[in-house]
């Protein structure tokens, strides 16, 4: 429960920077400090993404897992707007179920596209994510791609040092 606090603490300062680059934005001309405003207010809304993402995987397993606290991290400008959230952990004397060490070929995995009632899989870096009931992949879609595909150098330039987002994604197996 005191880590629950702690997001919702963490969300209420991410909304509150949000509100304030939004009105900054407004207000403003220069080109220059608009792009960083708005680079800042998409790695603000990514983060309050991840943290909704984190609470709803939390509720879907109520008792299981155990959300660590977040913490800010400083920005080279002095601010502290992005956060980092350690992996979830298992409640003590309780494991992480191991993963499940199925091999999967490319087309194997292009079988899991969420369609017909079947699972919807993505693949990162070798490793085949379950994203069926992750809310964002809503009908097995994110922001365009589709499931049942490799999406290693989509989440590179996307979510960049964020690979906290994969830890909430059960694993399925792996690429071969």
């Amino acid at each position: 429960m005191h880590n629950i606090a702690l997001l919702r603490l963490q969300m209420n300062h991410l909304v509150t920077q949000a509100r304030q680059d939004l009105h900054s934005l407004s207000v403003m001309n220069d080109q220059s400090d608009q792009s960083q405003i708005l680079q800042r207010l998409w790695d603000t809304v990514s983060t309050m993404h991840f943290i909704s993402e984190m609470l709803a995987n939390q509720a879907s397993m109520p008792g299981y897992y155990v959300l660590p606290a977040p913490t800010l991290l400083p920005q080279q400008n002095g601010t502290t707007n992005q956060t980092s959230i350690p992996p979830i952990t298992p409640l003590p004397n309780q494991t992480l179920p191991p993963p499940n060490q199925r091999q999967f070929t490319i087309e194997e995995l292009a079988t899991y596209d969420g369609k017909n009632g079947r699972p919807a899989y993505v693949a990162v870096d070798g490793v085949v994510y379950d994203v069926t009931n992750n809310r964002a992949w809503a009908a097995a879609t994110h922001f365009g791609l589709t499931a049942g595909k490799d999406y290693t150098a989509e989440f590179q330039s996307c979510h960049a040092g964020q690979q906290s987002i994969l830890a909430t994604l059960p694993i399925e197996g792996s690429l071969t």
